[in-house]
């Protein structure tokens, strides 16, 4: 299910990385079990009773101005997205913020994110890095994450493969034991997202530093919690290896003066 990676540098090396996708996003999707419908379909439903919640507890969208803030750099990624995925249509992003909540940043199946206000304040990101934060939330949503889990579960719950899709997510939801055993893929797609991420972000206008500070301010370069996440130096490590693609994109920006 891993995606390839050597294609995109010789695509940006040919001068052709704004007008074409540079990264393989189809090919492994085709791999996966339950249907893109349903578990988009599942996403949405949680999202909005999440939504509901907050508003009903006074959290949710309490900044105005940061929201249009972020909003806007959503734009600017959705519209990166669309070149990069363009076989799946374009994606109906959804982008809230919530107050005392205990989120930094989420992205549920079909384009539905989550950002915490305080994540934001706590790091002092600037707009670059907000970016950033919201590439790499757009990159788990365009590479299926959420599907690609599910479908890796399936040999790890009772009776996984004659279950259907709903019945896994909420296995996972509330099971820290299947949270456990699917670590080492949760880890590994969050380093996928990262490299998506900083070519969505690059594509979008995004100054590629902007992504190592990001990394630098909010990881710690210890092991982290149940293997979940790479750690703080393995993130930066493997984002250091993408920076020089990331900034071929960015010059192909300014000699185009084109948008994404």
């Amino acid at each position: 299910m891993r995606r390839q990676w050597l294609g995109f540098l010789l695509v940006i090396a040919s001068g052709a990385a704004l007008a074409q996708p540079v990264l393989d996003l189809q090919g492994p999707a085709n791999d996966l079990a339950f249907k893109r419908e349903a578990v988009e379909s599942f996403a949405a439903r949680a999202y909005r009773a999440r939504l509901a919640e907050l508003a009903a507890q006074g959290e949710l969208d309490r900044d105005p101005a940061l929201l249009a803030r972020l909003r806007e750099l959503m734009a600017r990624i959705g519209e990166a997205a669309n070149v990069e995925d363009p076989a799946s249509g374009p994606v109906n992003w959804e982008l809230h913020t919530c107050r005392g909540c205990g989120e930094s940043a989420a992205a549920m199946a079909g384009g539905k994110i989550l950002v915490g206000e305080e994540f934001l304040a706590a790091h002092h990101l600037s707009d670059d890095e907000a970016g950033f934060v919201l590439a790499h939330e757009a990159a788990h949503v365009l590479a299926q994450h959420t599907r690609e889990l599910a479908t890796v579960a399936r040999y790890f719950v009772d009776n996984g493969l004659h279950r259907e899709y709903w019945d896994i997510q909420r296995e996972l939801d509330a099971s820290f034991g299947a949270q456990l055993h699917l670590a080492f893929v949760a880890a590994r797609q969050e380093e996928e997202a990262d490299r998506i991420g900083f070519i969505l972000g690059a594509r979008a206008g995004l100054e590629p530093t902007a992504m190592m500070s990001l990394l630098a301010k909010i990881e710690s370069p210890d092991t982290p919690d149940f293997g979940s996440h790479p750690g703080g130096k393995q993130r930066l490590k493997l984002a250091a290896a993408v920076l020089p693609a990331a900034r071929a994109i960015q010059e192909q920006r300014e000699g185009w003066g084109a948008g994404p």
